[in-house]
């Protein structure tokens, strides 16, 4: 996947977390406007997502998760980067960077890492959006470019046109994407919310295409499709540039505080986000076309928590399924 990379390009090191990649690749979006060239550095699942992207120069795939911070160096020094962005919590990059003598190494500084960059905020600090801390450190470091308009993320071209085919094949015309899965189970709506939304759009003329990859992902789709057999189920089938083209291609898309709903909003699409035990005004997905909905009057919302203590889990649990059918209306002639 490594391909080409071109020397002093900008590099952006990605997490193993493909929402918060999205919400980087939005606040570079002035280094991308202006045409820098940029690189993609990180796992490779994760960018699978920007591969062979025209937003991209290139990409570096990590060599795993356990690398040491002087290979990474060398690594640095052969391809003589203008900069490396570093957002992720991992200071590796950072000390990388250090080691390497990039010249501009931008990053959060929380924990000391500051020492290791020449551009840095306290990330945790802050009580903003987390798009608008990473924009906010982009600003500061490069100057010289004014902001840019959002303009919707699109996969490399042959993700895009094996969607194409695919849909052609199934005579998928006008359908919402269904993205039931989340890292942690407390921040999943339930299974028998997205059966119903299911069934409300095939009676609308509209189809339900689920997506999501790993096992646990494709046990909820099960679940689904036992009470709407009619929703197409494309779990487990393609990576990251194969799930963002068939969201660019949707009418609108309804998840959670999920990598994929944070691609959804890159992508321009209407994006329906159910919040619980996370803070929508830190992590709502970055787009100019999301709403996010939440069961209102919990004390225990915004917890934080990755297991829910209370029985049930009434925060994703209990929202009506009226509400969310009106919000998904709402989002979608908005």
């Amino acid at each position: 996947m490594n391909g080409d990379v071109p020397s002093g390009a900008h590099w952006v090191r990605f997490p193993r977390f493909f929402g918060d990649a999205m919400m980087i690749h939005g606040a570079i979006a002035p280094l991308r406007a202006a045409g820098l060239p940029l690189v993609a550095w990180g796992p490779g699942w994760v960018l699978d997502l920007f591969a062979g992207s025209s937003d991209y120069a290139g990409v570096m795939v990590e060599p795993g998760r356990k690398y040491s911070s002087f290979k990474a160096a060398g690594m640095l020094r052969a391809h003589r980067p203008a900069s490396v962005i570093n957002f992720p919590k991992s200071s590796r990059p950072a000390l990388a960077a250090f080691l390497a003598r990039v010249p501009l190494r931008v990053g959060c500084g929380d924990g000391g890492a500051f020492l290791l960059y020449t551009h840095s905020i306290p990330f945790y600090k802050l009580d903003t959006p987390f798009v608008e801390r990473y924009a906010s450190l982009v600003a500061r470091a490069f100057p010289d470019l004014p902001p840019a308009p959002f303009r919707p993320f699109r996969p490399r071209a042959e993700a895009l046109d094996q969607v194409a085919a695919r849909r052609a094949d199934l005579s998928l015309r006008d359908y919402v994407v269904l993205a039931p899965g989340a890292n942690s189970p407390n921040k999943r709506l339930s299974v028998a919310s997205f059966a119903a939304l299911a069934n409300r759009l095939e009676q609308a003329g509209v189809a339900s295409v689920i997506l999501g990859a790993g096992p646990v992902d494709q046990e909820l789709a099960a679940g689904i499709r036992a009470a709407a057999p009619g929703a197409v189920d494309l779990t487990g089938k393609g990576g990251l540039a194969v799930s963002a083209a068939w969201i660019a291609g949707a009418r609108a898309l309804v998840g959670m505080d999920s990598g994929l709903a944070h691609i959804s909003a890159g992508c321009g699409v209407p994006t329906l986000s159910v919040f619980g035990p996370t803070r929508p005004r830190h992590s709502a997905p970055w787009g100019p076309r999301v709403r996010t909905v939440r069961k209102e009057g919990l004390e225990c919302l915004e917890c934080m928590g990755t297991t829910c203590p209370v029985p049930g889990n009434p925060c994703m649990t209990t929202l009506p399924d009226d509400l969310l059918w009106d919000e998904l209306q709402k989002v979608m002639a908005g």
